[in-house]
């Protein structure tokens, strides 16, 4: 018997469902976040922060507490979330913003090659399901934009081979951007992208994360950088700033006092509440980006306002 029409109307849509890849909602978890604070409902993956290089640049110091990680790598698979493991952040053991140590390891072979078996005997040993390389950051005029391709490339075919994932936290947009060079994207799965921060440099005091920053970054990204869509992620923050880079309240202490859900600034407070939050992860959504990204877990409000609930209510509507 010949298919009809509609038979074959369905076969077709449902294949184009089955290899559309799930929107991804990923949030960074520092070390010691309580597993109780953690809603695995609503996230497809965690970024376990941080595993930070050891000062001679060659290898991983030791992670603390291995049965913690244990812990959460098990209740987070029980749940069906990837968890990764970030390596480095803006604290790094020397003074902040201070990345020689991805310096001093990625510029030489055997520097690469080393630390690279350090990270994969600990996705091994913790059975993570891929590294988030989070150097701060390979410079555009410096020999370190070429040592970051070679770094990921290396790290990306010893990570692939074992059917586990590479992806990396870069810089919003602006010259230093240009630090990650387009080679790089052939060797991720994705970037996540850190829309926050945008307060350094103007003389008058500006929200780090507006909605408008979110727009121009895509931009920037997929359009003058030519990123792939399906290899972007929307990364948006949990925290308050009070501009020139000062750091305020964590979105929960903000409500617990007094600041609205709703609203984006409170005495001095420029934050992202549930409406921008919403209108943030729709972009993405609509952008057909790989998902969006958050930092971190245990900045967010539990409960009805939660941003991570309505990250997760924007993409998943109850019905």
């Amino acid at each position: 018997m010949k298919p009809t029409l509609s038979w074959v109307f369905v076969l077709l849509f449902s294949s184009c469902l089955l290899a559309q890849k799930p929107f991804k909602i990923i949030a960074y978890t520092t070390h010691g976040t309580p597993l109780h604070m953690i809603p695995f409902d609503q996230v497809t993956h965690l970024n376990y922060s941080f595993a930070i290089p050891a000062k001679s640049g060659d290898t991983l110091n030791p992670l603390a507490e291995p049965s913690y990680i244990h812990e959460l790598v098990q209740k987070a698979h029980r749940e069906k979330v990837e968890v990764f493991l970030s390596v480095g952040g803006w604290g790094i053991g020397d003074e902040a913003g201070d990345d020689s140590r991805f310096h001093r390891l990625a510029e030489r072979p055997e520097g690469r090659k080393k630390f690279i078996s350090s990270m994969m005997q600990a996705v091994e040993r913790f059975q993570f399901d891929g590294v988030d390389l989070d150097w701060e950051y390979p410079d555009p005029d410096h020999r370190s934009a070429e040592d970051f391709v070679l770094l990921m490339k290396d790290l990306g075919k010893a990570l692939h081979e074992k059917n586990k994932k590479l992806t990396a936290a870069v810089v919003s947009q602006g010259k230093q951007a240009y630090g990650i060079k387009e080679e790089v994207y052939a060797h991720v799965d994705w970037l996540n992208i850190m829309v926050y921060d945008g307060d350094y440099g103007p003389e008058e005091i500006v929200h780090h994360s507006p909605y408008s920053m979110a727009v121009e970054c895509l931009q920037f990204w997929l359009n003058d950088r030519k990123l792939p869509a399906e290899k972007c992620v929307l990364g948006l923050p949990l925290y308050a700033k009070q501009g020139h880079g000062r750091y305020g309240h964590s979105y929960a202490e903000l409500l617990k006092k007094g600041a609205s859900p709703y609203d984006d600034y409170w005495k001095g407070h420029f934050y992202n509440g549930t409406f921008t939050i919403e209108r943030k992860t729709q972009l993405a959504l609509n952008q057909k980006l790989a998902g969006v990204m958050v930092w971190e877990i245990r900045l967010d409000a539990p409960g009805p306002h939660s941003l991570l609930g309505t990250i997760h209510q924007t993409v998943y509507p109850k019905r």
